[in-house]
């Protein structure tokens, strides 16, 4: 073969150097295709996160003061998400701040299978006053996923069974043992999951605005007994007492009391899955409160610490004492500085009534809502919630699909975060629990502009 010149070869190079250039664009292009799709509102950032993270909008934040939250170029948003539920105080309440603060100058990180926490220690003797008749055993970890995680494996420890009932539209996690109870959404798994934990058994939640009665639920749960397994199969059964991701739904009078009373006939025992709806978010401590219920196993989350990771699993010391050492734990459960500002929290609680707060808020929210006139009374369906956990669904015979979506993207353009939830066209307004009246009333404003823009813009698309 003969030899390449000096020319012929710089012109090789120029051409394999236009070729790969030309590959890295379609690359760059595909990747950024690939982004768009999980993209929120606002231009899209640089990043080197995992497109796989879902996120509302591109803001990049710098700072938060109860509900409102500031970009690095400094614009100032309403924030009705509160981190999902996360921050029950607001962002950096001068409370827990200043606990916070001490603790890291205190201890950091008090591991629990090397010695006990004072501060731990101290949160238990503030939660049991407070705690459903009964639920005196703790374990404390940093996530809900975590926390669900371990009651599940406590309730099949207790009973030696194996099964789990989870409701169709519930949401309990990311994790393997959590994706095999969840069903809110096919995109929590991604394309892949690989094989999730077997046993589980599956009943409708009673979401009567679809459909679905406190008796058909109730019909459900027997029919698992003849058609998915036997009681004896069954360890226990896991609700959000009121349902989150699902569509923030709250479960007619008297169901919860039955459910309880199912699960005691059948000797089954009840998980409540209040990770997003409990601690104070619906007015009561714990979402249980409202419907007269105790269940066996509480699991909590997220407004527990007012933005810091903790999680706990509370029960009676009869379950937790069948256990075998070591099968609980983890290397940062029950953080020092995170149940500061758990105990922060709690005293925030006492002295700014804030339950009162979210009794009072959450009044005027749903009233305006329900009052809202033009394009927003023509389209809203359904107004439901339970202190401030309220859900917003429009008619889907009036909207088109991606409705409540759109409704979200206006209202961001007006200054304001808040959420979509389920698969029935719904917003879930979640605003920190000491957020004021007057901000009340301007998510109203925003919101009702909001559903007007989408609506004279996409109508029945």
């Amino acid at each position: 073969l003969k030899p390449l010149g000096r020319k012929e070869c710089a012109g090789k190079r120029r051409l394999l150097h236009q070729r790969s250039q030309r590959g890295q664009a379609a690359a760059m292009r595909a990747a950024r295709v690939f982004t768009r799709r999980f993209a929120g509102w606002g231009a899209p950032q640089q990043t080197k996160l995992f497109p796989a993270i879902k996120r509302h909008s591109e803001l990049v934040v710098e700072r938060g003061v109860g509900s409102e939250v500031f970009t690095v170029d400094g614009k100032r948003y309403l924030d009705a998400t509160s981190g999902i539920g996360v921050l029950s105080t607001g962002h950096c309440h001068p409370t827990v701040v200043k606990a916070v603060q001490e603790q890291a100058a205190r201890a950091t990180h008090v591991q629990q299978s090397c010695y006990y926490s004072s501060a731990v220690l101290k949160l238990i003797d503030r939660l049991q006053p407070i705690m459903p008749e009964g639920l005196e055993s703790y374990f404390f970890s940093n996530s809900g996923a975590e926390a669900v995680e371990g009651a599940l494996r406590l309730a099949r420890h207790a009973k030696r069974r194996d099964t789990m009932v989870a409701f169709l539209g519930g949401y309990h996690g990311r994790s393997a043992g959590t994706l095999a109870i969840t069903s809110s959404s096919v995109g929590y798994r991604g394309e892949r999951a690989g094989p999730l934990p077997a046993g589980t058994a599956w009943a409708r939640y009673p979401y009567e605005h679809a459909g679905v009665s406190a008796e058909q639920s109730l019909e459900s749960l027997d029919l698992i007994l003849l058609q998915q397994a036997k009681a004896s199969e069954i360890a226990a059964v896991i609700i959000e007492p009121v349902l989150g991701e699902g569509g923030y739904v709250v479960p007619p009078t008297g169901f919860m009391r039955s459910l309880r009373e199912w699960c005691t006939t059948h000797d089954i025992l009840l998980i409540a899955d209040e990770v997003q709806c409990g601690f104070g978010r619906t007015g009561k401590q714990w979402a249980v409160e409202n419907f007269g219920t105790v269940p066996d196993i509480l699991v909590s989350a997220k407004g527990i610490a007012s933005g810091y990771p903790l999680s706990m699993v509370a029960t009676r010391p009869e379950l937790s004492a069948v256990q075998q050492v070591g099968c609980m734990g983890g290397t940062y459960g029950g953080n020092a500085v995170a149940v500061a500002a758990a105990i922060a929290t709690l005293d925030v609680f006492e002295q700014e009534r804030v339950l009162d707060n979210v009794c009072a808020q959450g009044a005027r929210l749903m009233s305006g809502l329900k009052q809202m006139g033009g394009a927003a009374s023509a389209t809203i369906s359904d107004v439901r919630g339970l202190g401030l956990m309220v859900g917003c669904e429009f008619d889907r015979s009036v909207v088109g699909k991606g409705f409540a979506h759109a409704v979200t993207g206006e209202a961001f353009d007006r200054g304001v975060l808040v959420l979509p939830t389920g698969h029935r066209e719904t917003l879930r307004i979640i605003p920190p629990l000491t957020v004021t009246a007057a901000e009340i009333d301007e998510l109203l404003r925003v919101v009702e502009e909001s559903i007007a823009a989408a609506h004279a813009k996409h109508g029945a698309d």
